[in-house]
């Protein structure tokens, strides 16, 4: 029989949260055309403590965290396409961008993919949440799939790698499984739940 942990907090697969998020009061001093938002935790803490100047318009990484912006009220003006290759969208971004000044709402742990890719007197930054460690002991199953690097280093804090294949959801989180020495069977192109069953619809018998 198959089993399958997801190594997050918003997956229906046998998910089990290993992180936690606290927002981060923050003072944005610095002056900005566009909002760049790169999860849906980042623009759920910042829009609902936060107001937009006026004709700032809205970007994210993906559809996801797009679906989860228009949910909050707001329309968002560019939408990443491939959003677990995050250079991929930093390029396609940058572009968009122009000479326009972005803004950046960040967790604490952020890697700051696409945001090295801005020109520095094009962006600025704001810490707005704090990603925490919540380790736990997990039973061991076929496969493991993890969301991000947080969850990676949570995961291992406490848990060894026996038999189990690895799916990472993006090129970010890829790359921390690897750098920790460990294989990849599979990295998601597009880094959301529809698109990981669709995988294991297509390669697995469930």
């Amino acid at each position: 029989m198959l089993s399958a942990f997801c190594a997050a907090n918003n997956c229906s697969l046998f998910a089990q949260s290993l992180i936690q998020f606290f927002p981060i009061k923050a003072t944005i001093s610095s002056t900005f055309d566009v909002v760049f938002f790169s999860s849906i935790r980042a623009a759920s803490f910042f829009l609902e403590l936060h107001q937009l100047p006026e004709n700032c318009q809205i970007a994210c990484i993906g559809e996801t965290t797009a679906k989860k912006i228009n949910a909050l009220g707001f329309g968002v003006s560019f939408i990443g396409e491939n959003a677990g290759n995050p250079l991929h969208v930093a390029e396609i971004f940058k572009m968009w961008l122009g000479e326009r000044r972005v803004l950046f709402p960040l967790s604490n742990v952020s890697k700051r993919t696409i945001v090295e890719q801005i020109p520095p007197h094009q962006r600025c930054e704001v810490i707005i949440y704090e990603t925490r460690a919540l380790p736990l002991i997990i039973e061991e199953s076929d496969w493991l799939v993890f969301t991000s690097p947080s969850n990676v280093e949570s995961y291992f804090s406490l848990n060894t790698l026996n038999e189990s294949k690895i799916i990472a959801w993006g090129s970010t989180t890829e790359k921390a499984l690897k750098e920790k020495g460990y294989s990849v069977e599979y990295t998601l192109s597009e880094a959301n739940e529809k698109n990981l069953v669709a995988y294991f619809n297509e390669k697995l018998v469930l």
